[in-house]
């Protein structure tokens, strides 16, 4: 319990932290509206035939606002600060703290999560029945496995990153890893649902982490069925079981270099 209550605390300070620099999220707002709108008026277009693999044209605009809002608690920004801490050697000061350097950063990053899920949740609903009203098909009882998703992307998403993050202690500059990352996750889910890639490229895919990140959390949202809840999410949760054991086995490792070479 004092453990827990050590990382609740780093989260809370994180929180208030954010609440405190809050201007920062809200200018976040333009880019979030812009974004939807450019792909919004795109997907007109191209839905002048009517629906596309399934998806109406209501539903992959909801599709659209779901993977970008699920794209603001998955910044980089977990992975500048490693590279910073590690790069200056800021990271000696964090090592001797009485935590787990990466349930540290966890919990520092979760602490944010309120203020980004309250705000950009509400400008999320507002361009959403504003551009193509209600999605009737979602219910409030979907609510509860829509955020485990959620919360098993964020995870997935933080380990992930956690672990290019950790490579600077070899390559220095993890920039490539970053951006090769970055663009699977983005064209396997993000911009293209799954069901959108070849016949060949979907299998493939769905065996991959990347499309668990964005793609699953956004398919239940649109099109929920307990049958698709129960497929998507333990392949959620077991993907991000797999990365933040990656990652816990790579800080070991990259630890040991670090005591080796004295610095």
């Amino acid at each position: 319990m004092k453990a827990l209550r050590k990382y609740y605390v780093i989260a809370k300070v994180s929180f208030t932290n954010a609440l405190a620099y809050r201007a920062s999220v809200f200018s976040r707002f333009g880019f979030f509206t812009l974004y939807i709108y450019v792909f919004m008026s795109l997907w007109r277009a191209i839905y002048q035939e009517g629906a596309v693999h399934g998806y109406s044209y209501a539903q992959m605009v909801w599709y659209l606002i779901m993977t970008e809002f699920v794209s603001f608690f998955c910044g980089a920004e977990i992975l500048q600060k490693m590279n910073e801490e590690v790069k200056s050697g800021s990271i000696a000061y964090l090592l001797g703290r009485p935590s787990h350097y990466i349930f540290y950063q966890l919990a520092n990053s979760l602490g944010q999560v309120p203020l980004n899920f309250v705000s950009f949740g509400a400008l999320a609903t507002v361009l959403g029945l504003l551009f193509v009203g209600p999605l009737h098909s979602f219910t409030p009882l979907e609510l509860a496995p829509l955020l485990l998703s959620i919360l098993l992307s964020i995870l997935l998403n933080f380990f992930f990153l956690t672990l290019i993050g950790l490579t600077a202690f070899v390559l220095e500059d993890n920039l490539a890893l970053y951006l090769i990352y970055q663009k699977l996750s983005f064209m396997l889910g993000m911009f293209l649902p799954v069901e959108f890639l070849p016949a060949w490229l979907q299998p493939v895919a769905k065996n991959l982490p990347f499309s668990y990140i964005y793609w699953a959390p956004a398919k239940i949202f649109v099109n929920y069925s307990p049958a698709l809840c129960l497929e998507l999410i333990p392949r959620q949760a077991a993907w991000a079981a797999a990365a933040a054991a990656a990652a816990l086995l790579c800080y070991q490792l990259s630890i040991r270099r670090l005591q080796v070479n004295g610095g």
